[in-house]
């Protein structure tokens, strides 16, 4: 069972205080736009790892200590952003389907997309980083079963979800966001409690007061400092709590709008104090390098350490707050672009990096500098993904389907939330 078109009637809306709660007959434009807007910077980030100081599958023979520092800068919220919109989707779904259809739902549009990526997009991208590492030198047909052997099926990763991005590369995330929506479900049905709404409610109430709403900075820190030292490893146990409670927050905060009322009345306090807390970042890259370096990569329960991860946690949520303010301010329309783009943003998520690295392999053995190879590389990867998504994946149902689309268009707009 799909979910109706927003404006239909849902099976009756719940007696919200004051209309202050939760409105499913609402269409929020400018999630959708923040979703768009979001996989654009993933293409324009994932287009920059060639040229950054940071380790990634495939390098340009010079690197960049400015690309570097916008890598970080987007690291430090893009997917947090994606799984707040997530939490938000949650909420959209959960009125319309019950647990079952939801958990049913959940799985075609992300486990099916995961293991069809998992065995189509990555295999392309491990050979292409193996070729250029000079850890293999023959075909690619020849290196899938080379591939399978010591990735798929005798790698051992113990029980962490690290395992998920070190078999699926850029699609740990639909993994990982499956796993959310089943382990969030008896926490949102405890919000949708008679407790609940007053727990929320109150959350509401004191995030109304001067600086509230940055008070979620507080249990994000404690995650990041807390967990960091014992899970260092990008998507460990650290992370994977840190994303959790980010899409725990996203669906609380879209409860009650009083929360969104609060991100865009402090929207540029939010901008201000997020590019001071970045800048305060970017010193400490810049004049105590051996010290951030060891944080980096073996964390501690130093006071050093517990200061740079709580920075982390506290830039990572002003930059949120600005987002989703600025987003309520400015992007709160619709047009025909962002119902085009925003069916595309599955089918172009699981595109991307591998369009990116298939592209970015040839071109960054040409002679020239990183901003001409940045260019070609970002415009033609756009135009290649979203050319497959136009010419292909949109018109072809059992594709559409493989890609996390329903295979019914006209529901299409309506039930896009679902990802990210």
């Amino acid at each position: 069972m799909g979910a109706p078109e927003f404006g239909e009637n849902m099976g009756g809306r719940e007696n919200w205080d004051e209309g202050k709660l939760f409105n499913a007959y609402e269409r929020r434009y400018y999630l959708d736009w923040l979703r768009v807007l979001g996989m654009l910077v993933v293409l324009l980030f994932h287009s920059a790892r060639f040229f950054d100081l940071i380790g990634w599958d495939l390098k340009n023979k010079e690197v960049s200590s400015g690309v570097t520092i916008f890598i970080l800068f987007v690291n430090y919220w893009i997917m947090p952003l994606f799984f707040m919109l997530a939490g938000v989707g949650a909420l959209f779904a959960l009125t319309a389907r019950t647990k079952a259809e939801f958990v049913r739902e959940r799985f075609n549009r992300l486990i099916v997309p995961y293991f069809f990526g998992l065995f189509i997009l990555v295999p392309p991208q491990r050979y292409l980083s193996a070729l250029q590492k000079g850890q293999y030198n023959g075909e690619m047909l020849s290196f899938l079963p080379e591939y399978i052997e010591k990735k798929l099926s005798t790698a051992n990763y113990g029980f962490d979800p690290i395992w998920f991005s070190e078999i699926g590369a850029h699609l740990w995330f639909l993994a990982v966001l499956f796993i959310f929506s089943i382990l969030a479900l008896p926490i949102i049905f405890c919000f949708k409690s008679r407790y609940g709404v007053r727990f929320i409610k109150w959350l509401a109430a004191a995030g109304e007061k001067a600086g509230g709403i940055y008070f979620f900075i507080l249990p994000l820190a404690l995650v990041r400092a807390g967990l960091q030292p014992l899970y260092p490893k990008y998507s460990s146990w650290c992370d994977f709590v840190f994303w959790f409670l980010i899409f725990i927050f996203g669906y609380i905060f879209f409860r009650d709008q009083r929360f969104i009322k609060c991100a865009e009345q402090y929207k540029y306090v939010s901008l201000s104090i997020g590019t001071l807390f970045f800048a305060v970042l970017g010193i400490l890259f810049s004049y105590f390098f051996e010290f951030v370096a060891k944080w980096w990569d073996y964390p501690d329960y130093s006071w050093g350490s517990i200061f740079f991860y709580s920075m982390w946690s506290a830039t990572t949520w002003t930059w949120l707050m600005f987002f989703l303010g600025a987003g309520k301010a400015f992007l709160n329309f619709k047009n025909t672009w962002l119902e085009y783009l925003n069916q595309a943003t599955m089918p172009f998520y699981m595109l991307q990096q591998s369009v990116i690295m298939i592209i970015g392999f040839q071109i960054v053995q040409w002679n020239g500098g990183i901003p001409l190879k940045y260019i070609i590389i970002c415009s033609t990867s756009l135009l290649v993904s979203m050319g497959i998504y136009a010419l292909l994946i949109k018109r072809v149902a059992w594709l559409r389907v493989l890609f996390g689309m329903k295979s019914n268009k006209r529901k299409n707009w309506a039930e896009s939330r679902i990802m990210v």
